[in-house]
């Protein structure tokens, strides 16, 4: 009968992996850092920019606005972002209670502003139909 040899480097290998699978699966304090990694809630306003024929508007500047309420210290945050070439936007903001003001401006176009509310962690839909404006001399 052989005798089955293995050699130490690698049974010493396979010893020690075994052991660390143990160690790492029994201290929860190792998985600290995945939980930590948990995103905060967010609220989305996603947006399309359309022309008067309805096609969509690429490089649309969009600016977003947080309005403070009454009585509150004004915080106010802002974000800019151009349409995409679909005419698409897309922005997180902070979950909770919220007002905004949200800004559509292109050259030769007429600018739009609409007000959009979130109530919490939600997505908000808003669209801008936008119209030429013809340059008078």
């Amino acid at each position: 009968m052989k005798r089955l040899r293995i050699p130490r480097v690698e049974f010493s290998i396979v010893i020690f992996s075994i052991s660390l699978i143990v160690v790492v699966g029994l201290n929860p304090n190792l998985n600290v850092v995945a939980a930590e990694k948990k995103e905060k809630p967010y609220a989305l306003l996603i947006g399309t920019c359309f022309n008067e024929k309805g096609f969509s508007l690429p490089g649309v500047t969009i600016v977003v606005e947080m309005k403070s309420e009454a009585g509150k210290k004004a915080n106010k945050k802002k974000w800019n972002m151009l349409s995409n070439s679909r005419g698409e936007f897309a922005l997180r903001l902070p979950a909770g209670e919220h007002t905004f003001l949200v800004s559509a401006n292109k050259k030769g176009v007429r600018p739009l502003e609409k007000t959009i509310r979130f109530t919490g962690d939600e997505r908000q839909d808003v669209i801008f139909n936008m119209e030429t404006v013809s340059e008078q001399k």
